[in-house]
């Protein structure tokens, strides 16, 4: 197999400036063994759609020299998949996906684990999130969602992921802006959602566009908002939250850690290959398809990211009474 060329430019440069043999060495030989990346959710919604592109690119790429695995392990809400990472200390071979969850854990207190117990990698996407309707539930808008919310409270049932990340907080932002009562619904990824609401046991549903533009576009699904600051290329008929007099915005990046412990050489080569990841054309298309945002921020920037996240999380969830 010929080298992955992310690798060895970072091995030339890394010698050029003259660091210790032995690091550069440590630098050649990683990875030495496959690479497992753990996707906190199951099969099916926007994080493991997300992983699969990421191991495809790195694989038709070259951009390591072993191969990806992808490990799935689902539950509260990504909590269960990042404390097992955290269990990997040192192991620069485990990494995992990141979503606003992550930072919604620590907020939220509900890991045992610290943001010290990772090392940030890269930010890669950034996402929104939109609200579907089934076609049995008799609504095309959000303002007839809401209505049909406001005479039946607790009623119309809308599910997302998780019972406490990012789709939860988002329904108890819709609650309080609006003043009626949804009925939220946790389950354990995307995928779980989309299953329920194709079934027609939810109302409304909860995602990133990624994880229901699909469905939309078919017409198995009725597009209701989007929760951006402004529309979304591939939903430009679809409003926004904003515009329909509510300031419920919620933004969302897609991003990768690793354990704590990890050598600043394996923190480095990590960056670099997830940088050129964004950097393919293969990414922009996957990002275009999804109505997402090539967003890239290496190493320290994306932990100074994640740092102001949790700061801004903090603020939302005591306004809303929630901490």
């Amino acid at each position: 197999m010929k080298p992955a060329h992310g690798f060895a430019l970072i091995a030339l440069s890394v010698a050029a400036s003259g660091v210790y043999t032995s690091d550069v060495h440590a630098q050649r030989t990683f990875p030495n063994r496959p690479i497992e990346l753990v996707v906190p959710f199951s099969p099916g919604g926007g994080s493991g759609i997300t992983g699969e592109m990421m191991k495809k690119i790195i694989s038709d790429e070259n951009l390591s020299p072993q191969p990806v695995n992808i490990n799935y392990k689902p539950g509260a809400s990504g909590q269960i998949g990042w404390t097992y990472l955290a269990t990997k200390k040192g192991n620069a071979h485990t990494i995992a996906t990141a979503t606003q969850s992550f930072s919604y854990g620590f907020v939220l207190k509900q890991m045992q684990v610290k943001p010290e117990d990772f090392t940030p990698i890269a930010m890669m996407l950034t996402d929104t999130q939109l609200m579907a309707a089934h076609p049995s539930a008799g609504v095309k808008t959000i303002k007839e969602l809401l209505a049909a919310a406001q005479k039946n409270p607790g009623g119309v049932r809308v599910g997302g992921t998780g019972a406490a990340g990012s789709d939860a907080n988002l329904a108890v932002m819709i609650n309080s802006a609006t003043k009626v009562k949804l009925n939220y619904i946790p389950f354990k990824s995307g995928g779980d959602v989309n299953a329920a609401i194709l079934g027609g046991h939810l109302e409304a549903a909860l995602g990133n566009p990624n994880e229901l533009a699909g469905y939309v576009e078919s017409g198995k699904l009725v597009p209701l908002v989007v929760f951006s600051d402004a529309r979304i290329p591939g939903l430009k008929d679809v409003p926004t939250m904003k515009e329909m007099g509510y300031n419920v915005v919620s933004r969302s990046v897609r991003g990768v850690v690793a354990p704590a412990g990890i050598s600043k050489q394996e923190e480095q080569a990590l960056v670099e290959m997830m940088r050129k990841i964004t950097q393919s054309k293969q990414w922009a298309e996957y990002a275009a398809k999804n109505m997402m945002t090539v967003n890239f921020l290496g190493g320290a920037d994306y932990a100074k990211y994640l740092a102001e996240e949790r700061e801004r999380l903090s603020e939302t969830l005591k306004a809303l009474g929630k901490l």
